[in-house]
């Protein structure tokens, strides 16, 4: 290719992510206010919980961080909206913590359903019906609500305990709603990644009940992102490892997985095989089915199925050894369908590109975590 068609190819490239960019920044105040609507109604939906199960100062906790923490980040697009709403919302979620201790379980619980009614009124009221119908927004308000859950679990488990009882239940919250979400947009989700995704949010209800590390919590919600970004065909972040990089990172992680089972150390055995599984092997499935579905599918059962299921059976070690040698073996296969290196082009254009992005794509993330 001559030097400049490849510089006419990344202009039109460049020119097509900077229209997206802009289209992105337009959407992300939209997004924040939604995602900002599901944080409430998480905080809402551990309170109700809290105060059916008796406990009223978890209940009072999540019923006053609505109007503390998020309200007033969303108060001046639903005012300018509808300023009636916005005086009704409010002031119901101000007085709502006084309320646990005078009402019971079930007038709790009639009021919060108000309380959502108001929520999706004030939603209708900003947000166009094009863009609260709109698969990909709401897999972005999804993507949101996942990694502040992540954060708020990171601080709340240490060693499987408990340590911050609200941030855990924030945690549990956002997923919840998270899920909700997902439930809206799961027929816009193409089967294999609606598939996975239904087996990691299984996985993290797991985990979430098990007060699982916070690494594994992470792992499993990275590949509820990764297949949201897939199926939505979301700008990936730039990825440290190239696809002969990720070969070699797989068969290190089975190496670990593999000492630490032969150890007696099982739970570190499982979670080195999920990461080598969701954290890298999700990076390159793509390109080896391009070219060898067959193979694709092989290595993923014999690496996110038969493994895991192998060290939760406590098979002999040198079954393990075995399959891990087998999964190897299919790796090196695959290593001539994958991308070694990124393309010139590739590079070129994500040099050129990165000032661009800054602050579009990927600030939706950074913009929510500092709620």
């Amino acid at each position: 290719m001559k030097i400049h068609g490849l510089a006419s190819i990344i202009i039109s490239a460049v020119l097509a992510f900077a229209v997206a960019g802009t289209t992105f920044a337009q959407n992300e105040e939209h997004m924040n206010f939604v995602a900002n609507i599901e944080f409430i109604k998480g905080h809402l939906e551990q309170a109700v919980a809290n105060k059916q199960g008796n406990n009223t100062s978890l209940a009072k906790a999540h019923s006053s961080h609505p109007i503390a923490e998020h309200y007033s980040l969303i108060e001046e697009e639903v005012k300018e909206h509808n300023a009636t709403l916005n005086t009704e919302l409010k002031n119901s979620l101000t007085g709502l913590a006084g309320k646990v201790d005078t009402l019971s379980a079930f007038e709790f619980k009639s009021t919060v359903d108000e309380l959502n009614v108001m929520l999706d009124e004030a939603n209708e009221s900003v947000i166009a019906a094009t863009e609260r119908n709109d698969s990909k927004f709401n897999a972005a308000v999804m993507i949101s609500l996942l990694e502040t859950a992540e954060r708020e679990y990171e601080e709340a488990v240490v060693n499987g305990t408990i340590k911050e009882t609200v941030e855990y239940q924030d945690a549990t919250g956002f997923i919840s709603r998270s899920q909700a979400v997902y439930d809206t947009i799961k027929a816009a989700v193409p089967k294999h990644e609606d598939e996975e995704i239904t087996e990691f949010f299984e996985l993290l209800d797991t985990h979430m009940e098990a007060k699982a590390d916070s690494k594994d919590v992470k792992t499993v919600i990275g590949g509820i992102v990764h297949e949201l970004e897939v199926a939505f065909e979301f700008e990936a972040e730039a990825k440290p490892l190239d696809g002969w990089g990720y070969i070699e990172k797989i068969k290190e992680l089975l190496e670990q997985s593999l000492q630490e089972y032969q150890k007696g150390e099982y739970q570190k055995a499982r979670s080195l095989a999920v990461e080598a599984y969701l954290d890298n092997y999700e990076h390159i499935e793509g390109d080896i089915e391009q070219d060898n579905p067959q193979l694709m599918e092989k290595i993923e059962l014999e690496l996110r199925v038969e493994l895991t299921k192998m060290i939760d059976y406590r098979r002999p070690a040198a079954e393990i050894e075995s399959h891990v040698e087998m999964i190897k073996a299919d790796l090196e296969t695959a290593r001539t369908v994958v991308v070694p290196e990124f393309p010139l082009a590739a590079v070129v254009l994500a040099c050129v590109t990165s000032t661009i992005l800054a602050g579009t794509l990927y600030a939706r993330r950074k913009a929510l975590r500092s709620i």
